[in-house]
């Protein structure tokens, strides 16, 4: 299946109230939105993926729309790899991610950083570093995802704590990062959240996802809300 054909079935799995409504939540992209819902987007990867497809798919992908973007996450977390390949294949795609929805998609998709986690930590090392809004959600968003283990959560908070950023998407998906930490390491994250770097809406808006998580406790949640900062 060529690119003309991949967008082919775009054209012919695209809904325009679906496209209106999507439109509302991702409207910050410059690539345009055609409203193929994630399903096909994730049956027409299986299908690249057993075709034989896969790998010449993303060598030619163009990147020409979300729903692009999102093919190519899908097909790029269904391959088998040395973990230097998948990660340049990984990197093509950061580069095009303008978006909070092409961010953790590939995020999400990429389960394959599980077998490797040191060796992907050094890319996000370079995305957290980077001052660049998408590329820094990409690195919080998979230390959210693979991350929050005994091994590395000590390193996950240093990076929270340590970059920031004025993008609302960062700030949002670090946000996510550390009420993600506080549902398996209460006492670590709350230790954290004491000296932690976030700026007041951070701070307040991971506080907020704590508090409407059903995985933290009532008596966690009374501590968590005397914390709150005040809006100066």
């Amino acid at each position: 299946m060529n690119l003309d054909e991949i967008k082919e079935v775009f054209t012919q799995k695209s809904e325009e109230k679906y496209r209106e409504f999507s439109g509302t939540l991702i409207n910050n992209s410059a690539l345009p939105l055609l409203g193929v819902r994630l399903p096909e987007l994730k049956k027409l990867a299986v299908s690249i993926d057993k075709n034989g497809e896969a790998v010449q798919f993303l060598e030619v992908c163009d990147f020409s729309s979300i729903e692009m973007c999102l093919l190519y996450s899908y097909v790029l977390g269904r391959i088998k790899r040395d973990i230097e390949e998948l990660l340049a294949y990984f990197e093509k795609a950061a580069a095009h991610a303008d978006n909070w929805c092409t961010c953790d998609i590939l995020c999400q998709s990429f389960k394959q950083c599980k077998k490797q986690r040191e060796k992907v930590w050094v890319l996000l090392e370079k995305y957290i570093k980077s001052g660049e809004t998408y590329l820094m959600r990409i690195a919080v968003v998979m230390m959210m995802s693979y991350y929050l283990t005994d091994e590395y959560i000590a390193r996950v908070f240093e990076a929270l704590s340590e970059y920031n950023n004025d993008g609302y998407y960062y700030k949002m998906g670090a946000a996510w990062c550390a009420a993600t930490a506080f549902a398996k390491y209460p006492d670590r994250t709350y230790s954290f959240l004491q000296t932690c770097g976030f700026d007041d809406f951070t701070f307040n808006k991971a506080i907020q996802k704590m508090l409407e998580s059903r995985r933290v406790s009532e008596s966690d949640k009374i501590k968590l809300r005397a914390m709150k900062r005040k809006k100066s």
